[in-house]
């Protein structure tokens, strides 16, 4: 049996043609083809053959291969055009994509500069319009502090006018509501109530103005009894006169005679009480000043406070006990 031999191992032949040619030379004899046919040649002895090489079908592995090679090469190409067709939609649809994604950042990237260009002016609005609140605030801060120094100065003048009016007057507090009413007259009846708290008759008829209850009443004492005298010279003797005095009880009744201020100065004189309430249990000798001065004398030294917390605490530093 003719057997091919492996591809790999047959050196290439030339192509078919040549064979035709080259058996036609082979299978003649003085001239003259052979009777006998070439493939009978070709069987081996065990089929009445001669075994004679069968060349075309030698070639036959060559041409598989070169066949194979071929049909191989050609599904190559075409798997490599099907996979450049395809690489080359997907790199078109991608770039497709990112072109539009890049459109579509570039969309956004407009948008939000737009939104930070309107936060920009919307916060330099808001910025001078802050700016601006401030200033006026701050004009509106200086401008109060201005008027509450002017009106307190307005009100210290005007309390101070006020004062000036009353200075002639002394007000006198615990009389009983309508107790002026038993004499002819409240001037008749200052007279009275004067000469038997000093003890002597200085005809104050003739120097006391006029005399008054206050308008507003009160449910829970009465009401205080003003007294004016014509001259505050009279006046003053009187309070000297008055200030000798520890306590002044009139018909059974504790009254107390007091300068006749304007509310305010009296409120802001009222705030020394407790420290004067002190001073005199400590025996300490003081006098409350024109308009709310605390004047302390200790030891032939004379220290004057303009309002209660500097007499507090300067007066704990020189009298420890005291508070």
């Amino acid at each position: 049996m003719n057997v091919a031999p492996d591809s790999t191992s047959v050196t290439p032949l030339p192509p078919p043609p040549f064979w035709s040619r080259v058996c036609s030379l082979l299978f003649t004899w003085n001239g003259r083809r052979l009777r006998l046919k070439q493939i009978v040649l070709i069987y081996d002895k065990c089929n009445a053959g001669v075994s004679l090489l069968d060349l075309e079908l030698h070639h036959w592995p060559y041409k598989v291969t070169i066949e194979l090679k071929k049909d191989n090469k050609d599904k190559e190409t075409r798997l490599f055009k099907r996979f450049d067709v395809n690489f080359t939609g997907m790199l078109e649809k991608l770039v497709g994509h990112i072109e539009e994604t890049n459109s579509k950042l570039k969309m956004l990237d407009d948008h939000i500069n737009d939104v930070s260009d309107q936060l920009e002016d919307v916060k330099q609005g808001l910025t001078a319009r802050v700016e601006t609140a401030e200033q006026l605030a701050s004009n509106a801060d200086e401008k109060a502090t201005a008027v509450n120094s002017e009106c307190k100065k307005l009100g210290d003048r005007l309390a101070a006018l006020e004062d000036g009016c009353r200075r002639n007057n002394i007000r006198i507090e615990g009389i009983p509501e309508k107790r002026e009413s038993s004499s002819s007259s409240p001037v008749k009846f200052a007279v009275e109530l004067l000469s038997k708290i000093i003890g002597d008759d200085f005809k104050l008829d003739i120097e006391i103005a006029t005399a008054y209850r206050t308008k507003i009443p009160s449910a829970f004492k009465p009401r205080p009894f003003i007294v004016r005298f014509e001259r505050l010279r009279r006046k003053l003797d009187v309070m000297a006169l008055l200030r000798r005095k520890q306590e002044i009880i009139f018909e059974n009744n504790l009254i107390r005679i007091f300068p006749d201020f304007s509310p305010s100065t009296a409120a802001k004189r009222r705030s020394y009480i407790d420290i004067k309430k002190l001073l005199r249990i400590a025996d300490i000798k003081y006098s409350l000043l024109y308009p709310v001065k605390l004047k302390v004398e200790v030891q032939d030294q004379h220290y004057i406070f303009l309002s209660k917390e500097e007499a507090e605490k300067e007066l704990k530093k020189l009298f420890p006990t005291l508070f």
